[in-house]
């Protein structure tokens, strides 16, 4: 009997499918019903994962940047109340469901507004209280799109991150799931409302560190949620829904004949994501992996699309997928006597950085000075740890853009390199840091940021002939 049951069990798990959609699906009331029509057509078992209706985990992120007044909660809180109960009136259409919804979102801002106001007594903004406010957008959006479907006739229930058990490794800002903590924490609450036909919707973007505060996964770490939750639950596939067609061999903004990519190796997704085809947050493909899911990137607007699917089953053809670009890079210089002799002195300054949270992109040494590629934003802060750490000079270099091609196809194009620096010297754009080796599927080189639309069209055209 127990084999039986486990069995069935089994047969259960195999056949659910996550569903994740992003900010843009939710801002409007007739979004959110494209949203509710998208789960109630799945009739396969199935869990939701949403993000915040967009723009509103910005406003949190700026309102709690710095100490605020007890005015200035009192207003924050006035406009997200009104953003949040506008999309309730005009995604709902009976008093009754809009009655309970309401009530439910009354209930999460009256946390919300508790803890700005003890940040705004102390006067002080620590990374748990920031990542704390940070998680609201979730929490509220799940609420919406929870009360819509009942009213549409689905059954579904709204679902907080950290009170079903998703378990971080507890580091604020960027966190990551522990996934066997996780697994045995969600899966049994899980699939209790699946066999009642009652759909979880449930929290993007964050999760409990093991002592219990709340930690987020970083921008777009909704998606990553997704993943982890794909995994637990032993999903057979994980969709998700953005307003755009999937991943493109280039930004269509700077070539409008941009191709649609169909299918993507995890490792390709991960690596375009990385080095900015900002379609999915970079660490989704983890999870998905280790479970083997197919993830599929689906358009919310243009359903009938067939999307990108990556990793699964399916086989990966060794072709040159796409070219990726990151704006707003700066290049650091340390330089020293003998760095690249001295031991350990990449290790000290990669330390540093980290101490800072400052994101490295790229690395290379000589023997007299480590250039390190890091965010424009993150310059001056850089400037600062690094002159204390004892270098001899450093020097920063700012307005550079990295262009990154990508494709499992990377070591079977012989004289590719040739090709696409041939194609860049064409029109007269100097590439400056140069990467290849580091990945077996991507290679990236830098060039200034007024050049990059122009060499991202040059290697398109010699790459894709468009």
């Amino acid at each position: 009997a127990d084999r039986d049951a486990q069995g069935h069990h089994q047969a259960e798990v195999a056949e659910l499918k996550v569903l994740k959609f992003g900010g843009s699906s939710l801002k409007t009331g007739k979004n959110m019903r494209q949203v509710a029509e998208i789960i109630i057509a799945e009739k396969e078992k199935k869990a939701v994962v949403l993000s915040a209706v967009t723009g509103v985990t910005e406003m949190l992120v700026q309102f709690i940047s710095r100490t605020r007044s007890e005015e200035d909660v009192d207003a924050f809180m006035k406009d997200v109340t009104k953003l949040h109960i506008d999309l309730i009136k005009d995604a709902l259409s009976t008093d009754k469901g809009r009655a309970k919804a309401m009530e439910e979102l009354i209930a999460k801002l009256v946390k919300l507004e508790r803890m700005l106001y003890g940040s705004c007594y102390i006067e002080e903004v620590n990374p748990r209280i920031r990542d704390y406010v940070q998680c609201f957008g979730e929490r509220l959006s799940v609420i919406m799109l929870a009360a819509l479907l009942n009213e549409m006739g689905a059954k579904a229930r709204p679902v907080d991150a950290d009170e079903v058990g998703i378990i971080t490794d507890g580091v604020y800002g960027t966190a990551t799931v522990n996934m066997e903590a996780t697994r045995s924490n969600i899966r049994p609450k899980l699939m209790k409302m699946l066999q009642d036909d009652v759909t979880p919707v449930i929290t993007g973007f964050f999760g409990r560190a093991p002592e219990g505060s709340v930690t987020v996964f970083g921008r777009n770490g909704s998606d990553y949620s997704a993943a982890a939750v794909a995994n637990a639950m032993g999903a057979s596939s994980l969709e998700i829904w953005k307003d755009v067609d999937g991943f493109m061999s280039v930004d269509p903004k700077i070539v409008p004949s941009a191709r649609a990519i169909p299918r993507l190796s995890y490792d390709e997704a991960a690596e375009l994501a990385y080095f900015g085809a900002k379609v999915v947050h970079p660490m989704t493909m983890e999870p998905a992996r280790s479970g083997n899911i197919e993830i599929r990137v689906k358009n919310v607007f243009r359903p009938e699309a067939p999307g990108t699917a990556i990793g699964g089953t399916g086989n990966v053809d060794k072709s040159i997928k796409s070219i990726s670009c990151m704006k707003n890079l700066s290049l650091v210089k340390v330089f020293g006597e003998g760095t690249g002799y001295k031991l350990g002195v990449l290790a000290d300054v990669a330390s540093l950085l980290r101490e800072a949270e400052i994101n490295i992109y790229s690395v290379v040494t000589s023997l007299t000075c480590i250039g390190l590629l890091i965010d424009k934003k993150d310059v001056a802060k850089a400037q600062k740890v690094l002159a204390e750490s004892g270098a001899t000079r450093v020097e920063t270099h700012t307005n550079f853009a990295l262009m990154c091609i990508v494709g499992e196809g990377l070591g079977h194009h012989k004289g590719l390199a040739s090709r696409v620096f041939k194609a860049v010297a064409k029109e007269g754009v100097n590439v400056g840091l140069i990467s290849a080796g580091a990945s077996l599927v991507a290679y990236h080189f830098t060039v200034d940021e007024a050049d990059l639309d122009k060499a991202t069209k040059a290697v398109h055209e010699e790459l894709f002939g468009c």
